[in-house]
Parts: structure tokens; sequence; C-alpha cells
């Protein structure tokens, strides 16, 4: 499980004791866009899409599977969710209300710091990730040919300022 990677088998048992086991069936909205969130989600079965609201509907711009989190980022900084999560198909997933696991938290400072270290993981792995998808094939393919120009000698010796 990829949300809960660094933690121990027994600090994941102690923290998924605290957490609500939800369904949810196809197309139904698990997390809503712009809601302020304090739990964190990870899904257990099943597939959801991330969705985006635009001027022309929604966009379905990704997808989480099984073993990872969301919701992690309202939770983390205090702010509405940016996006939607979807059920593509019928969906389980265990839900950590904060208000159930800050004192566990609070009092397992190990355990807190190996559940941060898992979302900070998975955080940069999907940030990785997105930014291949921006530098789209073309691109790359123009960044590769861009050359490098290094100052004439003349232009060196110039006082600069």
């Amino acid at each position: 499980m990829e949300a809960l990677r660094y933690l121990t088998d027994d600090e994941r048992i102690r923290l998924l004791a605290r957490a609500e086991s939800r369904s949810y069936g196809p197309d139904e909205e698990i997390l809503g866009e712009s809601e302020y969130n304090e739990d964190i989600y990870i899904l257990i079965g099943g597939t959801a899409r991330i969705e985006k609201r635009t001027e022309r509907g929604r966009a379905a711009i990704g997808h989480i599977n099984a073993g990872e989190a969301f919701g992690e980022m309202s939770l983390l900084d205090g702010s509405p969710t940016h996006l939607s999560v979807v059920a593509d198909v019928p969906c389980e997933a265990f839900v950590l209300p904060l208000a159930s696991v800050a004192d566990l938290l609070e009092e397992d400072a190990r355990l807190a710091s190996h559940l941060y270290h898992s979302l900070a993981v998975m955080l940069a792995r999907r940030l990785r990730d997105r930014t291949s998808e921006v530098v789209t094939p073309p691109a790359r393919a123009a960044a590769d040919e861009l050359t490098i120009v290094e100052p004439s000698e003349e232009a060196a010796r110039r006082p600069t300022g």
C-alpha cells in the first residue's frame, strides 16, 4: 500500500484500526472539488478518476489505483480540495478522519514521521509523473535540439555592470 509504505506493520495496524471502511458505486463522487476536507482516503479496491471542473463540464485528468491515497493535500495545508475524485467502478476506501488519528499522531512521533514520509514520497512521485506528462514528446525533441551557446572570448573579457 503506497500510501503507508514507510509504516511498520504494527504502525499500519494501529492507524488503520481508526479508519472507516466506505464503499462507492460507479460514478459516485468520493471527494468533491472545493470542499474542506479533514480526511485521508486510501483506495483499497477499484479505481477512481480525478476530475476538474471546466467551463465545458468536468474533465478527467488522472486516475487513482488501489493502494494510493488522496485528500491528503487539503488535510496537510487546510485548503479546500482542488479536484474531485469519482469512482470508475465499485470502490472500497479506508477513510482516516483527522479527528480519529490526531491523538495517535501526537503521542507517537515515529508513526507520524513514517506517515508523513509515506505521503511525501507519494506526492513526489505524482509530481514527477505529472511533470513527465506535461513534457510531451515534441517538447522533448525540441529540448534535445537546444544548443548551449558559450560566450565568445571577447564577450567574456568585456566588463559587466
